[in-house]
């Protein structure tokens, strides 16, 4: 109980000093609240960096991963079907070179021993006149270039598209730098990224323009296995060559209209400054900069975002200050409150004698209960517990002697001590009602006991400041490891979802969508045709494909359906445009279209996509790999139309098409309420 004090001069001293106390303490958490909430805000606009930051990254990671994906079905492709002429190449680079592509030049760069290279100039002078092996002058030298120097191996450039300002004929070995990545990819057998430099561009004047390559294996044979074999069997590399600048273009205007500015680092080997949006000052770290780390092509890059003096998540947050003054204000309220209720204490004093009865009956209420309980006099640090606390742990009291706060420290998990302390604090200083704190104990048996503990201040002094704190213990070791069952499975069965959702609707080679997601799409895309606009839906075949898999093998016909895959979704225009693998090599294509000529135009455009790729088949007439195209397009479906009626009438025109003579298009166009029964639709 609080002492009553010698007389009424002692009540008022310390009746004023507890209003001190009250006032000090309300001013401590006014700036502690102001605090929190200066760092709240910037936490926030660190946040809203980070989401910006991702958007930057946004602009050029999507371009990254087609162009590695392109290259490594690139690699796989001349692998199977062997070193490409320079038509070829051409015809293929221009094919996968268009407006959306981040690369500016796709070369072919074959391994020619030294002891073979005046025989691969020779031959190569015959496809293109003047044709010869160089590299770089130490110094300004005619044209720029001489003689290659010997070594055991070079790497020119043979071909190239574009053509115009290419390196043809220079030596990429001669630059450890370029040849470190080639060397990577070799033995991993897929695409890695080089560091930036100075890309060569022959009789173009001008400083040299700051790229990178990312370089794509291709061997002998389809798919060396192991490190030995890969180098045993390299043939070359297909190579990518990227610009900096041109790839950071969309970045840096995302960057600059949320008056960002944005710095790129290769932290590959040493930490080069590659990109800079803020011009040519130097760059020195600011604690304002957001970081992001980007891989590309397996080469880790940093991005760094730095706010300008105008960045919308700059401007002053005066909520911290409106927090200060609001609670100065209501420290003084609080204050003159407690001045009030001061005069009323005597009252409170009466009913000390009848509260000190009811905490001692609540005493002999916990000894007769199952619970441990806790006796704690914070200035001596005696600490006095039940035989059932003891107990818990597998001990008795006497095994325990001599007992104190120390004895509970060592039996408590290091792990939870910090939080249990902390949460003693909080409830010492008035932050917190009661001390609540979950934490481990070593069993007598070596195990952990996981207890609840849970108590609160019942004795303090003149001065208010605490004396002895009292509290119960609980064994809820069995709470604890049905929580852990319960949250492990919760996460075992997301990841299994999301697994399953994701192999439910996609095709495992392809990546397109597989037949079992094709009647999902056909009704979203039916949904918005009925609301005024036109449908199609066009299924293709490869042609002679059983015998391009029995001439060239089933890995090289898995990487041409690859390739057809990668080209027919290029093709696509609208984001509810889709393509579906319906199985082997059939192919379909669900797209908007206005008009039967415009839909007939979209797919005449996938066939001639796929005639550019010149992919050799000998075994076919075309002597190249065609594919037969059905197409039906609806001008104003209604509701009568299914999925089951749209493959139907698609599959009829595609098997005339084959049967005419395959490596065309057949369509078939319905006007309002027309091809909407899939018996009708059917000619088989």
């Amino acid at each position: 109980m609080m002492p009553r004090g010698p007389g009424r001069l002692w009540s008022l001293v310390t009746d004023a000093a507890l209003v001190a106390v009250l006032v000090t303490l309300g001013l401590v958490g006014s700036v502690v609240a102001y605090r929190s909430l200066a760092q709240k805000a910037a936490a926030q606009q660190r946040e809203l960096l980070t989401a910006m930051g991702q958007s930057v990254v946004g602009a050029f990671d999507l371009q990254l991963v087609r162009a590695v994906e392109s290259l490594q079905v690139s690699g796989q492709m001349f692998s199977a079907q062997g070193a490409p002429t320079r038509e070829q190449f051409a015809r293929y680079g221009a094919s996968l070179i268009g407006e959306s592509s981040t690369m500016t030049l796709l070369e072919w760069q074959p391994v020619v021993p030294h002891a073979r290279l005046a025989e691969f100039e020779r031959r190569a002078a015959l496809e293109q006149p003047g044709y010869r092996v160089v590299e770089p002058a130490p110094e300004y030298q005619g044209d720029g270039f001489v003689a290659v120097k010997p070594r055991d191996e070079h790497v020119p450039v043979l071909y190239s598209w574009p053509e115009t300002g290419a390196a043809l004929g220079v030596d990429m070995a001669f630059d450890p730098r370029r040849m470190r990545s080639k060397l990577l990819a070799r033995d991993a057998g897929s695409p890695v990224a080089s560091e930036t430099f100075g890309l060569i561009r022959r009789g173009q004047a001008g400083p040299a323009a700051n790229g990178f390559a990312v370089s794509a294996p291709v061997y002998r044979t389809a798919r060396p296995a192991g490190v030995d074999a890969r180098r045993a069997e390299l043939v070359g590399y297909v190579a990518g060559v990227i610009e900096v600048p041109e790839l950071m273009r969309e970045a840096a205007l995302r960057a600059d209209a949320n008056e960002l500015d944005l710095f790129v680092f290769d932290q590959d080997g040493q930490h080069r400054l590659i990109y800079s949006s803020a011009g040519s000052e130097p760059f020195q770290a600011d604690a304002a900069d957001t970081v992001l780390s980007v891989d590309v092509g397996g080469r880790p890059w940093q991005l760094v975002l730095r706010p300008r003096p105008g960045f919308v998540g700059a401007g002053q947050d005066d909520a911290p200050l409106l927090a200060l003054a609001g609670g100065g204000l209501a420290t003084l309220v609080v204050a003159l409150a407690v001045v009030r209720s001061l005069v009323i204490r005597r009252r409170l004093e009466r009913t000390e004698a009848v509260l000190a009865e009811d905490r001692e009956h609540l005493t002999n209420v916990l000894a007769g209960t199952a619970a441990g309980t806790w006796d704690w006099r914070i200035d001596t640090g005696q600490l006095v517990v039940n035989e059932r606390w003891a107990q818990m742990l597998g001990r008795t009291l006497a095994e325990l002697e001599p007992f104190n706060v120390t004895t509970w420290e060592r039996l408590c998990h290091a792990g939870d001590l910090i939080e249990a302390n902390n949460a003693l604090k909080r409830h010492l200083k008035g932050d917190e009602d009661r001390f609540t704190a979950e934490f481990r104990m070593r069993h007598a048996d070596g195990h952990w006991v996981w207890v609840q503990s849970t108590g609160r201040v019942f004795e303090r002094d003149a001065e208010g400041k605490p004396l002895r704190l009292a509290g119960t213990h609980m064994d809820i070791t069995r709470r604890k490891a049905d929580e852990q069952r319960l949250h492990d499975d919760a996460r075992a069965l997301e990841a299994a979802n999301r697994q399953l959702r994701d192999l439910a609707i996609h095709d495992a080679l392809t990546g397109a969508f597989n037949r079992r997601h094709f009647n999902d799409v056909c009704l979203a895309a039916l949904a918005g045709a009925q609301r005024g606009q036109a449908v199609a839906l066009c299924m293709l075949d490869v042609d002679f494909f059983k015998a391009y898999n029995d001439q060239y093998g089933h890995q090289a016909g898995d990487a041409v359906l690859k390739v057809l895959a990668l080209t027919l979704k290029s093709g696509l225009k609208r984001s509810t445009d889709a393509v579906f693998r319906l199985g082997g090599e059939e192919f379909g294509v669900i797209f908007s279209a206005g008009s039967a000529e415009t839909a007939r135009q979209f797919v005449d455009q996938l066939g001639a996509a796929l005639h550019a790729l010149a992919l050799p088949h000998s075994q076919s007439p075309m002597k190249i790999v065609t594919a037969s195209f059905g197409l039906a397009w609806w001008a104003a479906p209604t509701s009568r139309l299914t999925p089951e009626a749209m493959y139907a009438a698609a599959d009829a025109a595609l098997y005339e098409a084959k049967r005419n003579g395959r490596d065309r298009t057949v369509m078939r166009s319905f006007e309002a309420g027309e091809g909407e029964s899939a018996s009708l639709a059917m000619v088989r």
